[in-house]
């Protein structure tokens, strides 16, 4: 009687313990990422995701990063540090951009080096929240959709 109850509880705690809408956590940037709002911390502006259908996602691999905007796709080689995050290389398709696309490709470049022929930005993972500064007191804010293991 008492392994059939040990059964029951074992299953009924596997069963309560997976959930589909668990929160994703990292501290580490390898893993996809979904940007959902542009965060001036000076004001406390907030710029949200216009819409559903206007999707910006990012995954970062070992030394490459891919992604796309609603319209394009993106990749690259990077390069981290602690809090630095230097895009090496961007290259992507070039179809009409929409208005957060063309945000996101504009705030990319705006942070282009030229004496280092880099993108240079800082980032910072907060749970399941990446912040990627581009200016000062200025991040774009991805949160996490899927993460290495």
């Amino acid at each position: 009687m008492s392994v059939r109850y040990l059964a029951i509880l074992l299953m009924l705690f596997f069963c309560l313990g997976c959930s589909d809408d668990d929160v994703v956590t990292n501290v580490t940037l390898i893993g996809s990422w979904e940007l959902v709002s542009y965060f001036n911390e000076s004001t406390g502006e907030n710029i949200n995701t216009p819409n559903r259908g206007d999707v910006i996602r990012i995954t970062f691999k070992e030394d490459e990063f891919d992604g796309s905007t609603a319209r394009n796709t993106f990749f690259g080689e990077y390069a981290s540090g602690t809090g630095s995050l230097t895009f090496l290389s961007l290259n992507g398709t070039e179809v009409a951009e929409s208005e957060w696309g063309m945000r996101f490709y504009q705030t990319i470049a705006s942070t282009y080096d030229s004496s280092r022929e880099a993108f240079i930005m800082n980032y910072a993972i907060d749970g399941n929240i990446l912040n990627i500064g581009y200016e000062t007191s200025k991040v774009m804010k991805f949160k996490a959709i899927r993460l290495s293991r």
